[in-house]
């Protein structure tokens, strides 16, 4: 039987409830902001995986930008089992969207036996991570009723973005104004985030024969978009199940693009204004090999029926909040029209043998939402 998908609803969720961030950002962020600021922590570490890693990845630009200080984003494996040293004035948090992953919980674990304060950010504080953690943290998620994560994504970035805002204004690494025009453009953002949830289902549609055959998937981007590409990369290899591929701009070029072949589809996110000439460039060469080459870009002066155009120009690092949905709606369509919802029969004897949460996630979270994963 198939399950009904929530991702549209939740990406629905993802304007309203991230303006009410936005509004209450200084009691959002006020536990991790304190912690940071009074025990005077420089540089920062976050340990997730999965759509946590992404949406972390999507506000780190954006974090290092503000705070002047150095931002890393590291898997649970690496940092457990290799990079795992941790400076005195450096603030390590561990992120998971369930609070219940079985290698988020081992990593917080880590944390807490070292002596360090072991600080769990998640969407469920009643998870696991509350037995485990030293502090934990929600950041705004309000509920997500889809396994796939989703607007849980979009948000932890905001959340991230918030945080480096609030901490870099109390430590004057940015003035007041500058705070202020921040906080407009994010809510900028959210209103163009439903404009192009609408525009997607159309862009869909128009070249779903393309969409609908496709068997692998490039994803491409620069900076915050590449850290979006990631999560597209990870959204369409698990609804869709096909081979999918996510690389910065230069380095598709550097190798990846020897593989491309007329009918591949491969997606250009043009974020920067840095790299807006060169991200062209490569998108021009590509449809030479293949026509199915898409670019979203803010630029409306590049008009051609494989364009998606992004509504507006904002920061660079700011672009994930509202351009992530692009990807989301189409993953939503796709698998609808495509009709793969169902893993393989295998896929449960596999899960079976290597759990990836906790007990107490399988039996309470799906409780919750009445369905199987």
């Amino acid at each position: 039987m198939e399950r009904e998908l929530l991702i549209a609803k939740m990406i629905r969720e993802v304007s309203e409830q991230g303006k009410k961030n936005i509004a209450q950002a200084d009691t959002l962020t006020k536990t991790l902001t304190d912690i940071y600021l009074n025990n005077n922590y420089q540089d920062v570490t976050i340990v997730a995986c999965g759509s946590s890693y992404n949406g972390a990845n999507c506000g780190r630009t954006f974090m290092e930008k503000i705070l002047r200080r150095k931002v890393r984003v590291l898997s649970p494996e690496n940092f457990e089992f290799y990079d795992n040293l941790i400076e005195d004035n450096e603030l390590v948090c561990v992120v998971s969207f369930s609070g219940a992953s079985t290698n988020s919980i081992s990593a917080l674990q880590k944390i807490k036996d070292s002596g360090k304060l072991a600080i769990g950010i998640t969407g469920y504080p009643e998870s696991d991570f509350k037995y485990i953690a030293d502090v934990t943290i929600e950041y705004g998620l309000n509920g997500e009723e889809e396994p796939y994560e989703t607007k849980g994504v979009t948000l932890l970035a905001l959340y991230f973005m918030l945080f480096a805002l609030e901490a870099g204004l109390r430590r004057q690494t940015i003035t007041k104004e500058e705070y202020d025009n921040y906080h407009q453009e994010m809510i900028q953002c959210m209103d163009a985030h439903d404009d192009v949830m609408n525009r997607t289902t159309e862009f869909v549609k128009k070249h779903r024969i393309p969409l609908i055959g496709m068997q692998s998937v490039f994803f491409v981007g620069s900076g915050a978009g590449y850290a979006l590409s990631l999560e597209a990369k990870l959204k369409f290899g698990e609804l869709l199940k096909i081979s999918t591929d996510a690389h910065e701009l230069e380095e598709f070029i550097h190798g990846p693009s020897i593989k491309l072949q007329p009918g591949q589809v491969v997606f250009f996110l043009d974020t920067s204004e840095k790299t807006h000439e060169r991200t062209f460039t490569i998108y021009q060469a590509s449809k030479v090999i293949t026509p199915f080459t898409f670019l979203l870009t803010p630029d409306t002066s590049v008009n051609e029926e494989t364009v998606f155009h992004l509504p507006i120009r904002v920061s660079d690092s700011l672009i994930p909040l509202y351009a992530l949905v692009f990807y989301q709606q189409m993953v939503h369509d796709l698998t609808n029209m495509r009709h793969c919802f169902a893993e393989h029969e295998l896929y449960r004897t596999f899960t079976s043998l290597v759990p990836i949460k906790s007990d107490k996630y399988n039996k309470a979270y799906f409780d919750m939402l009445k369905t199987t994963f």
